[in-house]
């Protein structure tokens, strides 16, 4: 985990014990006798992928139908784009470096819930939540310099990858504790991951250009072969620890969610279930049942 991830983490948990030591003393007397029904919510939370590398995105090599860096700004057609951004003294330009320590953005994430609660202590509850997932690197495109007694010039280049991830999550929660106004919760389950590719591009100068979908440049000239935009599917698994006030028909719940994932976007990626975390705040209404 990164350092920033663990401030992050550490600075929830302290919130989230500073509420518990505070409603603690104002509602030792107790609270709601009952809860029971259904209730739905809204979830919004701030999304840290595992540290994976996202190296779909990274233009080095994969299996065949798909193009690496390297093969696609050496397609005589995008070298003539390339040379015409860069000048002349970029006529003989490759590529340099790949991008390093390329990994996901951190996201916001959105969703809605459902559960059924049995009483006080013990509920089903289902999630569907939404992030779109960006990720960035640098690569390096060196040609020769003014003169061939100088120096190579390196121009480095962003390249981009974004996605969209689903979870849906089916779990069981139970409260630890007394009912009251306030409680202290735990929730576990499996998980369900769907992840669909949207785009995979890098900027040279004003041209934009993509490596992940086909591309025919005028009649009878090269077509890019590529294999179909990935959609994938990963069963994996979560807990979560949590606080929740009560208001009358209205439950706040303010948790962090630890999930296993394993995302491989075509064959041959070295995915391996990882731990991502979720820091969120989940807003509910009981519709039916009794309240507190």
């Amino acid at each position: 985990m990164t350092i920033r991830k663990k401030h992050l983490l550490f600075l929830f948990c302290l919130c989230i014990g500073m509420v518990v030591s505070a409603q603690d003393d104002e509602h030792q007397a107790g609270g709601p006798a009952e809860k029971k029904g259904f209730m739905f919510g809204l979830n919004v939370g701030y999304l840290m992928p595992n540290d994976e590398p996202a190296t779909f995105y990274d233009g080095t090599p994969k299996e065949p139908g798909f193009l690496d860096l390297n093969t696609y700004l050496n397609q005589w057609f995008i070298r003539d784009q390339v040379i015409n951004t860069l000048g002349d003294r970029a006529t003989n330009y490759r590529l340099s470096e790949y991008p390093k320590d390329y990994r996901y953005n951190n996201a916001i994430a959105i969703g809605g819930h459902v559960r059924y609660q049995f009483n006080w202590t013990h509920a089903v509850v289902a999630d569907l939540n939404f992030a779109r997932l960006r990720s960035a690197g640098i690569f390096v495109i060196e040609y020769p310099g003014t003169t061939g007694l100088t120096q190579p010039v390196y121009e480095n280049f962003e390249i981009t990858g974004e996605e969209d991830r689903m979870n849906l999550s089916l779990g069981y929660q139970v409260a630890l504790g007394a009912p009251s106004e306030f409680g202290v919760h735990m929730e576990f389950g499996p998980l369900l991951t769907s992840v669909r590719v949207r785009s995979n591009q890098f900027r040279i100068g004003d041209g934009t250009y993509s490596i992940l979908r086909a591309q025919t440049v005028g009649p009878g000239l090269d077509q890019l072969v590529n294999a179909s935009i990935p959609t994938v599917n990963s069963l994996g698994g979560y807990g979560q620890l949590g606080a929740n006030l009560e208001f009358n028909k209205f439950t706040v719940d303010m948790a962090l969610r630890m999930s296993l994932e394993k995302i491989a976007l075509y064959e041959g990626q070295e995915a391996r279930y990882r731990p991502s975390y979720l820091p969120f705040v989940r807003l509910i209404y009981q519709v039916s049942g009794s309240g507190s």
